[in-house]
């Protein structure tokens, strides 16, 4: 299930999927909404029987902002958007998965958590380093019912803003890995839902490409 507030766009993504030989549905959330996040749970739940996997992608494209323009209004949306939203997510697929016994939850965060840049918003950092703390409370509660929590940390990915071309000369000169897109997180999504995180939980795991080592 693709759940996008952007309804079109996770639609035609649905669609390429299911013409490519997969089995694909979408759903309109906003994720702000606890009854919309409910909604597209209770659709997914129907569709397939349960929620195996959630991957919370959700987030505000590390806003530029300095600080002494930072609004207090621009602070709430990214936290809501970027951290209080996973966790509602996260609440909403909880008794499905403990009724289970079985579960994987899969937080998108940033190297923004651990690394700060001049000229974006605060509240991304806070938001992202919130992600990792949300990541190892909820592992460390939720392990006994065989529900594992991770976060992944990805470097740019070449969505979202894109980077100016001062942003990407800097950036090429500084890093011998180059952007490899998003594919290197959904790579990573793959090995923490597949078997092969069986023995991994409340970890926040670097994707960066070099751009953090740690």
């Amino acid at each position: 299930m693709l759940a996008d507030i952007r309804e079109d766009e996770v639609a035609k993504v649905a669609s390429e999927i299911s013409a490519a030989g997969g089995q694909a549905k979408s759903r309109m959330v906003d994720i702000t909404s606890a009854s919309s996040i409910a909604d597209m749970v209770e659709a997914t739940s129907v569709q397939f029987d349960g929620v195996d996997v959630l991957v919370h992608a959700a987030g505000l494209d590390a806003p530029r902002a300095d600080v002494w323009d930072l609004d207090d209004a621009l602070w709430d949306t990214i936290i809501e958007v970027s951290l209080t939203s996973a966790w509602k997510c996260a609440k909403a697929v909880l008794p499905g998965m403990a009724a289970k016994k079985a579960g994987r939850i899969i937080f998108i965060g940033s190297i923004a958590s651990w690394r700060a840049s001049p000229t974006t918003a605060v509240a991304y950092n806070a938001a992202k380093a919130g992600i990792n703390g949300l990541t190892i409370g909820l592992a460390k509660q939720l392990e006994p019912y065989g529900i594992l929590v991770n976060a992944i940390a990805p470097g740019p990915t070449g969505t979202g803003e894109p980077m100016t071309a001062a942003e990407i000369d800097a950036d090429r000169k500084l890093f011998p890995i180059p952007i490899a897109g998003a594919q290197p997180i959904a790579d990573a999504c793959l090995y923490l839902a597949g078997s092969s995180g069986a023995w991994i939980s409340g970890t926040t795991l670097n994707v960066s490409g070099g751009r953090w080592h740690g």
